[in-house]
């Protein structure tokens, strides 16, 4: 490729956030500007769609007990490996099937963001306060999405929309990238997220009891708990641990 063009690797981790803040205002600069480049993430987009509707569903049952060293991919391997990567990222909620791609179910996965690093943030992984953390949902063919969060502290929470009193209309069907990211406060314990999709908005006045009733059976009770008795279409959940850094 041309070098005064952004290389597949660069695009692929743009479109993944994982690049240095200067490399990635750099890179959207150049994409911005540069037709070539737009149309080349563009195949490079429905290269990764296409993978995970058609070659993911023919090769999920081998993929359900990832090898020990996966976790240590980066996201600087080219694009194919970028689309193997995305299968590993895919964690299903506690006693359910895995589903993300497969069987068009909800999916949740998190990012974390600290210094100069970024990273796929594994099932009860401890986080740090002053973490940045962003989302990834695959909302099971359903257009709204609320993320809601329940912390030791018995804090409940709207991250999507972020202190929203209902669903966001999402931009497509298909595995999403929510914009923009949080930053972890200092309550220690663990952090139990919930995102509920739906067809129609779903306000978080139906959601809060669920979540302060939980809150109110402590660490354990938010440890354990996958689904909360609320009305939506479907649902995914991801813990983590806030700990000190």
């Amino acid at each position: 490729m041309n070098p005064a063009h952004l290389s597949s690797l660069k695009l692929d981790a743009l479109a993944l956030d994982a690049l240095p803040a200067r490399e990635r205002t750099d890179a959207q600069a150049h994409l911005d500007a540069c037709a070539t480049c737009r149309a080349r993430a563009g195949e490079l987009a429905a290269l990764r769609s296409h993978f995970t509707v058609n070659v993911l569903p023919r090769t999920a049952p081998a993929l359900r007990r990832p090898p020990a060293w996966a976790s240590a991919w980066r996201w600087w391997v080219p694009a194919l490996a970028t689309a193997a990567v995305l299968l590993l990222m895919l964690r299903p909620v506690a006693g359910v099937e895995p589903e993300f791609g497969v069987k068009g179910g909800a999916a949740l996965q998190l990012y974390a963001h600290r210094d100069a690093r970024t990273w796929k943030v594994e099932e009860g992984e401890a986080l740090s306060p002053g973490d940045q953390v962003r989302f990834r949902v695959d909302p099971g063919g359903l257009p709204y999405a609320l993320v809601v969060s329940v912390d030791g502290a018995g804090q409940v929470n709207t991250y999507h929309p972020y202190g929203g009193a209902r669903s966001a209309l999402l931009p497509t069907r298909g595995v999403v990238e929510i914009p923009g990211s949080i930053v972890l406060d200092d309550a220690r314990g663990p952090e139990r997220l919930f995102a509920l999709f739906s067809r129609e908005p779903l306000a978080f006045d139906a959601v809060a009891p669920a979540l302060k009733e939980l809150a109110a059976g402590g660490a354990d009770a938010i440890r354990d708990r996958t689904r909360l008795p609320v009305p939506a279409g479907a649902q995914a959940t991801f813990l983590f641990e806030k700990t000190s850094p």
